[in-house]
């Protein structure tokens, strides 16, 4: 069976994690963004163009459906349709879904060299118990460095999903 363009892009973890290899190999910085992206929007795209910059190659994690936990009938879109969204877009380059309610599997196999989320994640680094605390102590544990990025003025998901 062929696979569409888009199809190619995902992957698992096992199959990204060799990518890795051979791509740190050739000397090529890796990038990975994480989150759900149950609707994705200009902050999105502005997002995923300014992880690209650090980087050769965008790695986009996705929370799988089953660790969503942003309230009733969320995720409005299933993880099938998220990724091939995500998979759309020319700037990401692979997409892979997490088996964890976070990036950590893919973070220690994968092993980017940046692992970014957006600057209004950063207060949350002084939680011991928040999900971007335990994003850095993983991402130290493999040498991955933790970078904020700033965002692009637009609601997040979340509200957009609330406003309709």
């Amino acid at each position: 069976m062929a696979f569409s363009p888009t199809e190619r892009k995902i992957k698992t973890i096992e199959e990204l994690a060799a990518i890795a290899e051979k791509l740190r190999v050739e000397g090529k910085t890796i990038v990975q963004a994480h989150g759900v992206f149950d609707l994705v929007h200009p902050g999105h795209i502005h997002h995923f163009e300014e992880a690209k910059k650090l980087g050769d190659v965008l790695i986009a994690s996705l929370v799988e459906d089953r660790f969503v936990h942003k309230g009733p009938g969320r995720p409005f879109f299933g993880e099938a349709v998220r990724a091939a969204w995500l998979a759309s877009l020319e700037v990401v380059d692979y997409v892979v879904f997490c088996g964890d309610i976070g990036p950590y599997e893919v973070i220690r196999k994968v092993r980017p060299t940046f692992y970014v989320k957006g600057e209004d994640c950063k207060p949350l680094l002084i939680d011991p118990k928040s999900g971007i605390s335990k994003d850095r102590d993983v991402c130290e544990s493999v040498g991955t460095e933790q970078r904020f990025l700033k965002e692009f003025p637009t609601p997040h998901s979340s509200e957009l999903f609330n406003k309709i």
